[in-house]
């Protein structure tokens, strides 16, 4: 099968919905099908002969240069990387299966599907801070909708799409990610995500338990610089690789997920595979893996204190707090990335998704 994911652009900074998809085509890849992962200059059409003249240098530029286009992520060679400078019909390459992959390019990929060509739209998210009404109208387009959690898949209901919609959700890779300190040997440590973009009380939640547990310990991690004003105490990652985010998790026994709103979670999910237990925000996408009091601690959007309260709780419970981590490990160990790219190959193959599916 010959498959086309449509970016809405170049990521030079890791980010968690592009990662899904290279990882989907990299296995896709090793089964044998023909990926291809375009990335565009801009998914607006352009406005001008200037504009179009601008996109088609920045093609003929960086074509061929791997490494730029895809540098934080290890892409199988074989894995086609086209650019293209708008992601219109004449562009896009020939495929049996086109997947829109953000609401920016869902559009793209309805005007080009039809035919040998069936058009899919890989949600992850909920992408409505923009222009919502915009967002919701890419999910009501004659595409087939694959989105990773059931949050998503209630929302495609409530919109009368659920019969376009199949869920596959995301792999944990679990050789990448593992235990290699004991959850009973760790230190009073929480790890946490810091992003401009998701969990903005994070930071206020670690102080707060610092003040109530002063032997607390951070680890966190992002794609930015050191945050300005991040205190002393709490240690920072930038850009961290696989090994150096592995030794992160494996050195927390508490792991703080803030963010409002998620169509998954990664950080949380992996985090729970290196044995720690989880405090989130109940950001709809976490309900896959987190259950509240079986494998994490569960709190209500908006509620800060409560979270520094479940933090300070579970770091003076050692067996609550071993007991979850216990249950989380066995719950993200179901999702595998062997049963989401076989799901998805079902899906692109035009049949149902939910026999696999946790």
């Amino acid at each position: 099968m010959r498959v086309v994911f449509l970016l809405p652009g170049r990521s030079p900074r890791p980010a968690g919905g592009f990662k899904v998809v290279y990882e989907h085509a990299n296995r896709l890849t090793a089964d044998g099908h023909r990926v291809a992962v375009v990335h565009p200059w801009s998914c607006e059409a352009p406005a001008s002969p200037a504009e179009r003249w601008r996109g088609r240098l920045w093609v003929a530029t960086n074509r061929g240069r791997r490494g730029w286009i895809v540098p934080w992520y290890e892409l199988d060679e074989r894995v086609e990387l086209p650019l293209v400078a708008h992601p219109d019909a004449a562009h896009l390459p020939v495929a049996d299966a086109l997947i829109a992959t953000a609401w920016q390019t869902a559009p793209w990929v309805a005007e080009a599907a039809g035919g040998p060509t069936r058009g899919f739209y890989f949600v992850q998210g909920y992408e409505t801070w923009d222009d919502p009404e915009t967002v919701r109208a890419t999910w009501r387009l004659p595409l087939r909708k694959i989105v990773i959690s059931r949050w998503l898949e209630e929302i495609a209901d409530e919109m009368g799409e659920g019969s376009r919609t199949s869920r596959v959700p995301n792999g944990v890779d679990l050789e990448a990610l593992g235990v290699d300190v004991p959850p009973a040997d760790r230190p009073p440590r929480v790890g946490a995500l810091l992003s401009p973009h998701k969990g903005e009380e994070t930071v206020a939640v670690l102080e707060a338990a610092r003040e109530r547990l002063p032997e607390l310990e951070a680890a966190t991690f992002g794609a930015a610089d050191r945050p300005s004003g991040l205190p002393e105490w709490v240690r920072y990652e930038r850009l961290p690789d696989r090994a150096t985010l592995r030794r992160l998790y494996n050195s927390c026994s508490i792991f703080l997920q803030a963010s409002r709103q998620e169509g998954w979670g990664l950080p949380g999910s992996e985090a729970m595979a290196c044995g720690c237990a989880l405090v989130t925000y109940d950001n709809g996408g976490s309900r896959e893996y987190a259950s509240d009091g079986e494998t994490a601690v569960v709190v209500a959007v908006h509620e800060p204190a409560r979270l520094t309260e479940a933090i300070v709780a579970l770091a003076g419970d050692r067996e609550r707090r071993l007991a979850l981590a216990s249950r989380g490990r066995e719950r993200i160990a179901e999702f595998t990335w062997e049963r989401a790219v076989a799901a998805m190959e079902r899906v692109l193959a035009g049949g149902p998704a939910e026999e696999d599916a946790p």
